[in-house]
Order: structure tokens, then C-alpha cells, then sequence
């Protein structure tokens, strides 16, 4: 691959605002869910989502989603969770994290690295954390890495977290080909309770444990996982632990960390290590683990191998807009849309969402087509030059910034790129981490009624506009969106409101509700239009307007031909540093903007500008 190409994903970014609005002040200003106001909106309405390519949506056991009446759907929890992430952007709303944005630190591993660039650096980095040097095997003569700043332990679950005790002595690198380890059987990734005699710093003999040997001490031999290279790697005997020694308590951040880094490997271990994957996962109550452990900034890391995978220097939250990362922790603030509309709860407070979704029912007999493999794995946050503007890592900060030393910056919010429906294919080997999607036929159709109370015109407006998007554009419902999966339209087919007015006058035969299904244009422009003008700030401008609503909405509606929207390689991944291109880039280039030959203009480094607050 010519690596001027750069990254390239079936997916991209719609950059992060740094404008928030903010229509409340407090939750103590939203409509109360005891009274049906006469000055606002209450309502249904009734959509169609007509499938455009296959679509799958899982029901958790491998089958397409069915109702309680063994009818396919869409479940409303899914549709709400599609206009929920609409609105964000569309109603350009706070990022919280923990609800918006699992906030942590990315582990990495820079043992070997590009002899330049970013990757020099983090291999700086990672070697002075562990504190490597070099040392001469006496036995080869061959120089060794040695992560001097790296201890063993046992990790276990206590009373109030997760602690790790410090090993009696440090830890022992085996040669896997001496005998009295060959006696004890072969295999990778586990641990083995052993018996065993050193002098010296040297471990003259291993037996069983339980040998009854005089002179023996007790320990645990640790199995890492399967050589990377012809040269089988080493085995480590942990001594017992030191009952003298204070227990380490592993701090939440670190252990929802690790959670997050395993998660994001688990299908590549489960595909080598299927029944071994207990090794890898914190140990239960009452169980104990050997790991080594390395204390640095603050943070405690662990793991089963002596190069650890540590964290960056910041979590995902600091990558954040300004105005994000200053309204942070502010449970009594003000209020952004999609809060207020679709409801929160907090340690604090909660309030119920404004807007029902109903299961969307398939109308018909659909036709299930033939099931198609694919592969789910992608890249994670971890690959940098994906997530990051300017390929920049998360140890780095912002060098034109300042005083205000702003770190790395988040692309924003991710989006697959439209495209027609291509299976995935599974290379040969790699079947156990397939998925197998059963999709529904091409025009396949749900229809389903969305209700909502107490909605201003402006919030009505922004719901409408997230459910039905732009002329042209499309929603991605259900798995299998990196191949062109699940490309659907959504129709509004009806907008139906409440008049308090008949509903509680004397008339009982008064049909209560008004037709508004032609006006459903009219409040999607009160927003647009009225929304920013609302917010402060002049001139008044269009939300449609503003450069990230047009990037979005430039991924709704563009249709790929799939060339530069799949995923890469691993080889590929492996040599290829150059940032993934941005979506404004792509825009300014495809729709004729930029000037023939012209470099296309580069976004603005940090999207602060603020709305009133």
C-alpha cells in the first residue's frame, strides 16, 4: 500500500462543537410530567423505516430482533438510541463523561517502534515509565530488555476493591526448555503452583507443589501467552507472597481501565485462547493472581506479562472541547436538549424522557436473506492516527496552544460512511471471531408510533429533524454498518397533536387530536432557524449552516463506493501513520469548493466557539 494514501475506515467523524446550547437553566425549569400543558407540544407520531440495503438487527442470541408477538422489529430502545446521537449533533449537546463518553485511560504497549515521528516518542515514553535497560543474559551472552521498574505480586478482590501484596523476593525469569519445567506439561497462558529452590538468585530446581521436598519454598510459575517470534518466550516463577508488606489497593479508574483495554482485545484472545480467557480477567472473590504491576503518576498498572500495557498520560476526556471539559461534573447546570428532552439520571436527580418510542413491526411477511459472516473487530480508540485530529497521541499536547495547554483533540462523533451492502468476508483461520448476520430483505418496512409530551416548538422541531434528517439523507440501524449494512430511510408519516382544549371541554365526542402532519417542515425551520438565534450571539445563524452540521449531514446522504471506506489490513495498520482525513476535507474536495489542484482548507485546530450558557 502507498502510505501517502493514509488512513482508511468505513468510518469517519463528525467534529465535536465547541458551542453547547443550553435551553434551561436548570432542571428546576423543565415541564412538569403531572400536567399536559396547553402552551406546549404533546403528540405522536407515526413513521416508516424502509430498509435501503440488508438490515440485521440482533435480538443477543444471533437472530433478528422479534416482538412479544413473534413479529420481526426494531426495538424503540434502538430508535431512541439513533435520535438520541442525532441530537446531540443537531442540537449541539454537552458531553458528559461516563454517559456520552466511557472515560479512561487507552493502554499501550511501545516495545519496538518507528525510528521517527509520534512513535519515537511513545517509545520514549514507555521505556522511561518501566524504566528499561539493558543487561547481559550470563547464560547467552545476548543483551536483554529488563523493565527495571516493574514489580510481582497477587492481585485479589478485598473488601473494598481490588489490592495486590508484593511477591517475598523478585520474580524469576525460567527458561520454558529446562526439564523440571518440561516435567510439569506444556501450555501457554495459565499458571502452575510449584515448589522450588534458588540460591543466589538462581532457581536450581522446580517440582509439583506439595513435593514435600526439604529446603523448598513455595511459589506460582506463570505461562504468558503464545510465542511472538521462533524464540520461545520465558517463563516467571513468583515467589509467595510478603505477609510483612502493605497490600497496593488498585485505584476504580485504573481497574475501569483495564476492564476497557480487555474488552477491546477479547475477540483476538478469545480467538487463540477460547478456553483460556479466564487468564486474562480480574480474579474472582476468594481467587488470587499473579501479575506484575508497575506504580507510575499516580496509577497502579497490572497485567500477565512483564511489558506492561500502560495509559496514556490523559483519559478521553481531556481531548474534549473546552466548553466540554469546563461544564464537567455539573449535575445542577443547565440543561442541553438532548437532556432535557429525552430525560437523565444523576447520583443527584433524574427526570423521566418527554418522548416514547414504540417497537417499529415489520409490515408484511419479510424476506430473511441468506446468512453472511463478517468481521465485527475494528480499530479502537487505541489507533491514534484514527481518533485523533492530526494524528496527534494521547501523551501529547497541543504545542500552539498556549498557557491553556490543551491536550490532544478528539475527532468527534463516529459515523460509518454510506455504501452499498458487501459481505464481509472472514480470513481463513479467523472463523471463531465471525459474526453471523441473518438480515432482512432489501425494502423491507417498520412502522411504529413515537409519542412526546410537553415539547416546545423548537424541541419538537429538533426531534423531527433528528428522526427524518435531510432530504436524501439516511439512518444506519443494526450491525454490519462497516460493509453497507443497515442503510435505511425514515419517513414521517404522520404528525398528530393533542388540542387540551377539546380533550378537556364538555363535548366527549370531540376528536381530540389536530392533524399536523404538513407542518412538520415548518417546525423543523423553527429550529433551524431559531435555535442559535435563541442561544445568543449575532449575527443569528441557521443551524444547517454551522461547518459540522454540514459535515454530518454530508455523511447521511453521500453514498460510497466502498474503495476507501473499508478496513485496512493489519500489515497495513502496522506501517501507516498518517492521520485519517477529515470529513470537511473530503466535503470541500467532492463538492467542488476547493480550487483544482488546491489543498483543501484545514479545519480550525480547537472548535471553541461557545454559545450563551
Amino acid at each position: 500500500m502507498d502510505e501517502r494514501r493514509g488512513v482508511r475506515a468505513p468510518y469517519n467523524f463528525v467534529p465535536f462543537s465547541g458551542r453547547i446550547l443550553l435551553p434551561y437553566a436548570g432542571p428546576a425549569e423543565l415541564p412538569s410530567h403531572s400536567e399536559l400543558r396547553p402552551d406546549l407540544r404533546s403528540g405522536e407520531l407515526h413513521v416508516t423505516l424502509e430498509a435501503e440495503t440488508p438490515v440485521f438487527v440482533s435480538d443477543g442470541r444471533g437472530f433478528f430482533f422479534r416482538d412479544a408477538g413473534g413479529r420481526y422489529a426494531i426495538p424503540g430502545s434502538t430508535v431512541r438510541g439513533i435520535t438520541r446521537e442525532n441530537m446531540q449533533i443537531l442540537g449541539f449537546g454537552l458531553l458528559r463523561p461516563g454517559e456520552d463518553l466511557t472515560d479512561y485511560q487507552i493502554y499501550f504497549r511501545q516495545v519496538a517502534a518507528a525510528s521517527k515521528g509520534a512513535d519515537q516518542r511513545l517509545r520514549a515514553d514507555y521505556a522511561d515509565a518501566l524504566g528499561v535497560f539493558e543487561k547481559k543474559n550470563p547464560r547467552t551472552g545476548r543483551k536483554v530488555s529488563v523493565p527495571g521498574a516493574v514489580a510481582s505480586g497477587y492481585l485479589r478482590r478485598g473488601r473494598n476493591g481490588y489490592v495486590i501484596r508484593p511477591t517475598a523476593g523478585p520474580y524469576f525469569r525460567i527458561d520454558r526448555s529446562r526439564a523440571d519445567v518440561q516435567r510439569l506439561g506444556a501450555g501457554n497462558a495459565r499458571t502452575v503452583p510449584v515448589d522450588y529452590r534458588a540460591k543466589d538468585g538462581v532457581v536450581e530446581e522446580i517440582l509439583p507443589a506439595g513435593s514435600g521436598a526439604p529446603g523448598m519454598r513455595r511459589g506460582m510459575l506463570l505461562y504468558t501467552g503464545r510465542p511472538v517470534s521462533r524464540i520461545p518466550n520465558p517463563l516467571y516463577l513468583f515467589p509467595e507472597e510478603d505477609s510483612g508488606a502493605p497490600e497496593l489497593p488498585v485505584p476504580e479508574e485504573d481497574i475501569l481501565s483495564f476492564r476497557v483495554d480487555l474488552e477491546s482485545r477479547k475477540k483476538m484472545l478469545l480467538a487463540f485462547y477460547r478456553d483460556q480467557f479466564h487468564f486474562w480477567e480480574l480474579p474472582a472473590a476468594g481467587e488470587r493472581k499473579p501479575v506484575f504491576y508497575l506504580r507510575h503518576k499516580g496509577h497502579l498498572y497490572f497485567g500477565t506479562t512483564l511489558f506492561l500495557r500502560i495509559g496514556y498520560q490523559y483519559p478521553l476526556s481531556a481531548g474534549l472541547p473546552r466548553r466540554h471539559r469546563e461544564m464537567m461534573g455539573q449535575e445542577d447546570g443547565p440543561l442541553d436538549y438532548p437532556r432535557a428532552i429525552l430525560g437523565f439520571a444523576s447520583q443527584k436527580r433524574s427526570y423521566r424522557s418527554r418522548v416514547s418510542f414504540g417497537d417499529l413491526t415489520a409490515v408484511g411477511e419479510p424476506r430473511e436473506e441468506a446468512p453472511v459472516r463478517v468481521m465485527l473487530a475494528e480499530p479502537k480508540p487505541s489507533y491514534y492516527p484514527g481518533y485523533v485530529v492530526d494524528g496527534r497521541h494521547y501523551n501529547e499536547v497541543n504545542p500552539e496552544s498556549g498557557a491553556d495547554a490543551d491536550r490532544f483533540q478528539l475527532r468527534g462523533y463516529k459515523q460509518y460512511w454510506l455504501k452499498p451492502a458487501q459481505p464481509g468476508g472472514v480470513p481463513p483461520g479467523k472463523e471463531r471471531v465471525g459474526s453471523i448476520l441473518r438480515p432482512l430483505a432489501v425494502g423491507t418496512r417498520f412502522r411504529g408510533v413515537i409519542r412526546f409530551r410537553n415539547l416546545t416548538e423548537l424541541e419538537l422541531g429538533l426531534l423531527l429533524w433528528s428522526l427524518r434528517l435531510e432530504e436524501g439523507c439516511f439512518q444506519t440501524v443494526g450491525m454490519g454498518k462497516p460493509y453497507g449494512y443497515g442503510r435505511m430511510r425514515l419517513r414521517i408519516d404522520r404528525l398528530r397533536l393533542l388540542d387540551d382544549g377539546r380533550l378537556y371541554g364538555g363535548d366527549l365526542s370531540a376528536d381530540p387530536w389536530t392533524d399536523e402532519t404538513d407542518q412538520v417542515d415548518r417546525y423543523i425551520d423553527r429550529y433551524d432557524c431559531g435555535a442559535l438565534a435563541e442561544a445568543g450571539g449575532a449575527p443569528p445563524a441557521r443551524v444547517r449552516d454551522q461547518p459540522e452540521i454540514q459535515d454530518f449531514f454530508f455523511m447521511k446522504r453521500t453514498v460510497r463506493d466502498g474503495r476507501d471506506t473499508s478496513y485496512m489490513r493489519l500489515e497495513e495498520y502496522r506501517k501507516v501513520r498518517t492521520p485519517l482525513p477529515a470529513v470537511r476535507s473530503i466535503r470541500d474536495r467532492e463538492e467542488g469548493r476547493a480550487e483544482p489542484g488546491a489543498r483543501p482548507p484545514k479545519p480550525p485546530d480547537r472548535p471553541d466557539g461557545e454559545g450563551r450558557s
